[in-house]
């Protein structure tokens, strides 16, 4: 009896905890869906991608690629590169989460749910102490992947009733989860300025040699600030 109290209370726990996440999710991949749709792919095709790829930035990238006809292996490629943040963000997790009763099964599990924003949530929970099991980790990322792909199919649905909604410029959506991901995680001052070193170099590199790189290169940058900071304090 005490054990399916604990698991109710988990579970509404993870669920209320990714209720921001989740109405995001699914207006977002609404918005693939109906993009998938428009440029003239079939319906199960968002849906799938949402199921086996569930990546918001990759998915937009290797839809507009899909739409100019680019060769499968510049698909894969560039979202391969896109995506290569989540083998960090892994590592990450593996490491914070290694005091947790976790089995392998459910590592993997939670590695392929792992998205920007569930780390930004669970890095910092695990961060503060909270108390976590891996029924709250799995849980929440499920609750998120099953919006990210209801929104999908939604989306593609109807998507013929709304052409006219469609037109409008819904591309910001992504960005503006991006800024709140980054706002959640700038806690104290030395994340704010890892932060701003990375948006300062971003912008210094567009400036002066536009490239799809100049956001990893930043990355490394503001990778390097995090260590000599650390090193300091």
């Amino acid at each position: 009896m005490t054990s399916s109290v604990l698991l109710s209370a988990t579970r509404k726990e993870s669920l209320v905890d990714a209720l921001p996440i989740i109405t995001g999710y699914f207006v977002v991949s609404f918005v693939f869906g109906v993009m998938c749709i428009n440029a003239g792919l079939p319906l199960w095709l968002p849906a799938a991608m949402c199921l086996f790829v569930y990546a918001g930035a990759a998915q937009f990238a290797a839809l507009a690629l899909m739409t100019t006809s680019a060769p499968l292996v510049t698909i894969a490629l560039s979202t391969l590169l896109i995506n290569s943040r989540h083998m960090l963000m892994a590592m990450y997790m593996s490491k914070r989460s290694a005091q947790l009763p976790i089995s392998k099964p459910q590592k993997l599990l939670y590695a392929f749910g792992l998205t920007d924003e569930s780390f930004a949530f669970h890095s910092q929970r695990l961060e503060n102490g909270r108390p976590t099991s891996p029924g709250y980790l799995l849980q929440f990322n499920t609750y998120c992947h099953a919006s990210w792909i209801a929104g999908a199919v939604f989306g593609a649905v109807a998507s013929d009733a709304l052409n006219r909604f469609s037109q409008f410029k819904l591309d910001y959506a992504l960005t503006a989860m991006m800024i709140f991901v980054l706002i959640s995680l700038c806690s104290n001052f030395t994340k704010a300025l890892i932060a701003l070193v990375v948006i300062v170099t971003t912008c210094l590199l567009n400036l002066y040699a536009p490239s799809p790189l100049n956001v990893f290169i930043a990355t490394a940058v503001g990778c390097g600030a995090g260590l000599c900071l650390k090193r300091t304090t």
